[in-house]
């Protein structure tokens, strides 16, 4: 009987072992909020507080919580994302919106609204790349393979909006982002799916469609820009149902820009040459740029998207080349009127009327950043002559990119047009000079075989019309030229390319 007791005893220990075993699984498993679907969604219910601040806060570490959670990637993982997802997206327009309109009004609330705006992109976009990663490498869970488009379109999808949030604090994505997007993109095309529809933020998209709105942003490059602007300008790209997508063989008088999947960096102007390249990518984003400079756009917002048209059209000057720090006085003078006066009497003392001396912060092949001594408003686009050294006179023509205040200085970054520009006389074709008459001037911008770029001629827009023949003299020199599109409009100036079709000495042409 005691034997009998004994097993009794020992049975009933290692019954109660066992179901203390299974609870300690049960609340391991119930310790994660994200467990499973409805143990998320319960979560999310409990995220019940006085402000939509205070909850999308909530929200936000929940998700820290979940990237931290370094658990097999699973489809009821990513079901739970998804919830949070489809309760996040609402509250972060709402303080998206909020921040926009503190712009104005309290500048440590705007500061706050863009980090808790900015940490929910990021944790999202770290979210979807992580499920990324295991649903590519990890042949255990193949279970999420059939979902690879969906979970690619989302981590480019938050991999945009955190790069367009860097452009509030007016500051360029990293390389690091560019390489996150381009390798995505790589993935998706290998995997065959980069068309494949997705179902997004109440919408439909595609992996290449996220990517081409991503090249197109960081080709208008919105730094300067004020918050309400840059979402505005989103806005402007995103309402473009017809968005031309990567293409691999380039195309002619079809396509405009280019990018390189194997390099850290956007979108650039793909110019005459058409090289092909197994990672090369190429975009025709010259609808883009007629809608955006049709009619199309709201009226409120007609100016905003003409510039951003310019901006694409012109854009994507590589921002990783080599930048010198330089130090040291630059003279410098605003608006074409004042350009041609300093052209034209270059040792002229009363030049010295209308330069102002600027610090110079560093230059690139492409371009300078300069110091202004005070505040003032410098619209992009503006066209400046540049002397670095006052005793040679001689002037460089550059264009207004953006302007910033950075630890009390007042920061503007410049694109050069021409080192070496030159007044010329304009005389449409078949006219002759009139003595006595108001001669029209026109500045040539010429570009040499080493830099980035073609030579251009600034025109007032009065006198231009595309196709056009003109004559340009310039001292004993005389030039026949066809004019060209316009490349950008400088205070009613218009800067246009052109072609060269017969050069003669002016006394063989008089």
């Amino acid at each position: 009987m005691e034997e009998h007791d004994c097993y009794a005893n020992q049975d009933m220990s290692d019954r109660f072992e066992m179901l203390n075993m299974i609870t300690r699984r049960r609340k391991a498993a119930a310790g994660s909020p994200f467990a499973t679907v409805k143990a998320t969604e319960k979560w999310l219910r409990s995220l019940s507080f006085d402000s939509d601040y205070d909850t999308h806060h909530a929200l936000t570490e929940g998700l820290e919580r979940f990237n931290a959670e370094h658990v097999p990637a699973t489809t009821t993982r990513m079901k739970s994302l998804l919830c949070i997802e489809a309760a996040g997206l609402p509250l972060q327009r709402a303080v998206v919106e909020q921040y926009v309109r503190n712009q104005s009004t309290f500048r440590l609330a705007r500061q706050a609204l863009w980090r808790e705006t900015w940490s929910y992109w990021v944790q999202m976009a770290d979210a979807w790349l992580g499920l990324l990663k295991q649903a590519c490498r990890d042949a255990p869970h193949a279970g999420l393979r059939p979902h690879i488009a969906d979970i690619a379109a989302h981590a480019l999808f938050y991999a945009r909006q955190t790069m367009r949030w860097e452009y509030h604090q007016s500051r360029t994505p990293a390389a690091s982002a560019w390489r996150r997007v381009n390798r995505i993109y790589r993935l998706i095309e290998r995997d065959g799916s980069a068309h494949q529809a997705v179902p997004l933020g109440g919408g439909e998209t595609s992996c290449a469609r996220e990517f081409a709105l991503t090249v197109t942003m960081g080709l208008v490059n919105p730094l300067g820009y004020r918050p309400e602007e840059i979402e505005s300008i989103a806005a402007l790209i995103e309402a473009c149902r017809q968005l031309p997508l990567p293409s691999a063989k380039p195309l002619r008088h079809t396509h405009t820009h280019v990018i390189d999947l194997s390099l850290d960096e956007g979108a650039s102007v793909l110019g005459d040459a058409l090289i092909e390249g197994k990672r090369l990518r190429y975009f025709g984003l010259r609808g883009v740029i007629d809608t955006l400079k049709s009619e199309q756009p709201p009226a409120a917002q007609r100016d905003l998207a003409r510039q951003v048209a310019s901006l694409i059209e012109r854009g994507g000057v590589r921002r990783n080349r080599h930048r010198s720090h330089r130090f040291g006085s630059a003279w410098v003078t605003l608006g074409i009127d004042n350009i041609l006066a300093v052209l034209t009497h270059p040792d002229a003392s009363d030049r010295l009327l209308s330069l102002e001396p600027w610090m110079l912060r560093d230059e690139s092949a492409e371009g300078m950043g300069l110091i202004l001594p005070e505040a003032r408003a410098v619209p992009n686009g503006r066209l400046i002559a540049v002397n670095l050294d006052p005793a040679e006179n001689t002037w460089q023509i550059l264009a207004t990119r953006w302007t910033r205040e950075e630890n009390g200085h007042y920061l503007v970054g410049t694109e050069r047009l021409s080192r070496h520009p030159k007044r010329v006389e304009i005389v449409p074709d078949g006219q002759q000079a009139v003595a006595g008459a108001d001669r029209l001037w026109g500045v040539l911008l010429p570009m040499t075989s080493t830099e980035h770029g073609m030579s251009h001629l600034l025109i007032p827009a009065a006198h231009y019309r595309e196709g056009a023949a003109l004559s340009l003299r310039e001292g004993d020199v005389a030039y026949r030229l066809r004019l060209g599109e316009v490349q950008e409009n400088h205070d009613g100036w218009l800067r246009v390319g052109m072609e060269v079709v017969g050069r003669e000495q002016l006394a063989a042409a008089a």
